[in-house]
């Protein structure tokens, strides 16, 4: 089945020279936030949920980030 919702996930600085990551995907944007939940335990930061039937990017900050 077909999972339209990609999890990217923000390595470095998208201003200075950072990328999004694929990290996951989920059949909805419930099931996308859940998994963010999930990974943020190990790996806190910064995510995009990427709807790929209209586009919408949903940005999750989740997670304890340290400064």
């Amino acid at each position: 089945m077909r999972q339209p919702f990609c999890i990217l996930v923000l390595v470095g600085d998208l201003l200075d020279g950072g990328e999004l990551t694929l990290v996951g995907t989920a059949h909805s944007l419930d099931d996308a936030k859940l998994r963010i939940a999930e990974l943020a335990e190990i790996r806190p930061g910064e995510y995009i949920i990427y709807d790929a039937d209209t586009g919408d990017r949903v940005h999750v900050t989740a997670g304890v980030l340290k400064t």
